[in-house]
């Protein structure tokens, strides 16, 4: 009999805390499945999203292809302004900078550059826009403006083709010491595919810096000489 009472407590206990947290219990159920549903949406919105950039982009591209710069820059507006969390504004201001180099409108290019550059939430988007409207603007002859992007930012990974860009600029105004310390920079770190190596060495030569390492030995032809080399370099060097 007692152990039936107490059986019977149990099951009183069990419905008394069923009828007093069953409210709660469910609420927290719910809450969990919306809040399962919300994210399933929204990462379907996402892609949803991702997706529809993607378009617009390739749409960029194709209308640069077919020389429609005005389509391309509409499209670059409008994906810079509606999918900014999406890289493909940037994207295609990248695109558009590139077009407007090869026909020779630096001032054009270097205004996407920096856009990009100072407003993409991708560091290493940033870090392109930068090394890239550094070498726009020393195309453009403005070396001292070209120096001062490069020193506006850590490089991180890309401290070799900053290095060399560097190297160049400074070549360009005169500073042959400064340019052969960026070269030889730029030939120490390692070597990641980044920057020409044989053409580094070329820059080398031309900064008087001579043959480092044995890159310029080692791309010759087999007999070559060093001396053979050097003179290759001084017709060939940007």
């Amino acid at each position: 009999m007692d152990d039936y009472l107490s059986e019977r407590e149990q099951i009183d206990r069990v419905r008394k805390w069923v009828r007093e947290n069953a409210p709660w219990a469910l609420a927290g159920i719910l809450i969990g499945v919306a809040a399962l549903v919300g994210w399933q949406q929204w990462q379907n919105w996402q892609e949803r999203k991702s997706l529809s950039a993607s378009q617009k982009y390739e749409q960029a591209i194709e209308a640069l292809a077919n020389d429609d710069r005005e389509g391309a820059t509409k499209l670059a507006t409008q994906l810079k302004a509606d999918y900014a969390s999406t890289p493909y504004g940037d994207m295609a201001e990248l695109a558009l900078a590139r077009f407007h180099v090869e026909e020779g409108k630096y001032a054009e290019a270097a205004k996407y550059l920096a856009d990009v550059m100072d407003t993409s939430e991708d560091a290493q988007l940033q870090l392109v826009a930068r090394l890239r409207l550094a070498r726009v603007q020393r195309a453009d002859g403005k070396l001292d403006e070209a120096l001062a992007t490069l020193n506006g930012a850590q490089p991180g990974g890309y401290a070799p083709a900053f290095a060399v860009v560097r190297g160049d600029v400074l070549l360009e105004k005169g500073d042959r010491a400064g340019a052969l310390a960026a070269y030889r920079e730029a030939m120490a770190a390692k070597d990641d595919g980044q920057v020409d190596r044989e053409l580094l060495q070329l820059k080398i030569n031309d900064a008087g810096g001579g043959v480092e390492g044995g890159v310029a030995d080692a791309a010759a032809p087999a007999g070559a000489t060093a001396a053979t080399a050097g003179t290759a370099s001084a017709g060939g060097a940007p």
